[in-house]
């Protein structure tokens, strides 16, 4: 790989239209584990990033995970990855992580990754919901050193699917995030990461 700079898409919630096509999430559905995700608007951030700086490297990240007992599940990252060359990202430009099942493993992977590559910036995006959980892992989790050197010294960067958006299209995501966010079911979410990131400070988080 000759990118210097990476985007990473951190896999989320799925779901099966009537085609029998696997899709991510909006937030006005919830993924077939019946919380609400709006991992879509992942897909959505990356390729506004992308469309501004074609020169990157975007990485779907996630495996079947939680879905590996539902019949004909594909993983996230190709799913995400289907999404990203439908907008008009170029297949070279995109490299799919599918062997990691969670947020902790996506991690792994993508610390691995870096080991690999000699890269000069790491993009990861999630929704605004999720970073504190992840950015909990990097500070936390031994096993995440090296990435955490990396965050300390702002060669990662978290980075929010709803800042990004809303940084280029305001008028078309401004309601539409609004009221996601004011929803009990996202209320819901949040008190829920809110106390995983508790868990994951004072070590009784279940990383595997």
């Amino acid at each position: 790989m000759n990118k210097k700079n990476i985007i990473v898409i951190m896999g989320g919630g799925l779901r099966r239209d009537a085609s029998g096509e696997w899709h991510t999430t909006n937030f006005s559905e919830k993924g077939i584990t019946g919380r609400v995700e709006g991992g879509h608007l992942r897909v959505i951030a990356a390729y506004y990033l992308y469309k501004k700086n074609p020169d990157v490297l975007l990485i779907s990240s996630g495996g079947v995970g939680k879905y590996k007992n539902i019949p004909g599940v594909i993983p996230v990252a190709e799913v995400m990855t289907n999404e990203l060359l439908k907008l008009g990202v170029r297949e070279k430009d995109i490299l799919a992580e599918n062997e990691s099942n969670h947020t902790f493993g996506q991690l792994k992977e993508l610390a691995r990754i870096i080991k690999e590559f000699d890269l000069e910036k790491i993009i990861i995006i999630s929704n605004k919901y999720h970073l504190p959980r992840i950015r909990a892992m990097i500070e936390n989790v031994s096993s995440l050193k090296d990435m955490k050197k990396l965050f300390i010294n702002c060669l990662i960067e978290l980075k929010s699917a709803e800042d990004i958006v809303l940084e280029f299209e305001p008028r078309k995501w401004k309601n539409i995030i609004e009221s996601a966010y004011d929803s009990k079911d996202m209320k819901k979410r949040i008190k829920s990461e809110e106390a995983g990131v508790e868990q994951i400070k004072n070590g009784t988080y279940k990383i595997w």
